[in-house]
């Protein structure tokens, strides 16, 4: 799963210029029921590693940050800001992000205690 995200450090290399004028259109099964999402800035970005890794998975969501695996993508600061994650690790998680300062970051640590804190929700699409 790793490798398949860090893949994308070739194609988005740090600082590449990424705002809310990138789009990522996907279609979803939740919840056996078949949705539609749009996402602009950071969700498309994070959209887009997470079809790569998955495929056609459905997802689902969750709200327990000791669950989270690599490829889920973290919604926080009140609904404003989606992040992918790279690594898990004992104290936190290793994320790349798109529209962070308008651009492509790759390896910002989040601590369990700041994901806590800033959750919105969890959006994984392995099997319960």
């Amino acid at each position: 799963m790793y490798s398949v995200l860090i893949s994308f450090k070739d194609k988005y290399p740090e600082g590449t210029s990424w705002t809310n004028e990138n789009r990522r259109y996907r279609s979803y099964t939740i919840a056996s029921e078949y949705s539609y999402y749009e996402g602009g800035g950071c969700a498309a970005f994070a959209f887009e590693l997470s079809d790569a890794a998955f495929g056609d998975l459905p997802r689902r969501e969750h709200y327990n940050v000791y669950d989270v695996r690599v490829g889920d993508i973290i919604r926080m600061n009140n609904n404003t800001h989606s992040v992918i994650v790279l690594e898990v690790r004992s104290d936190g998680v290793v994320v790349a992000e798109g529209n962070y300062n308008s651009s492509v970051h790759w390896g910002r640590k989040i601590t369990y205690a700041e994901l806590q804190a800033n959750l919105t929700y969890i959006w994984t699409r392995y099997k319960q």
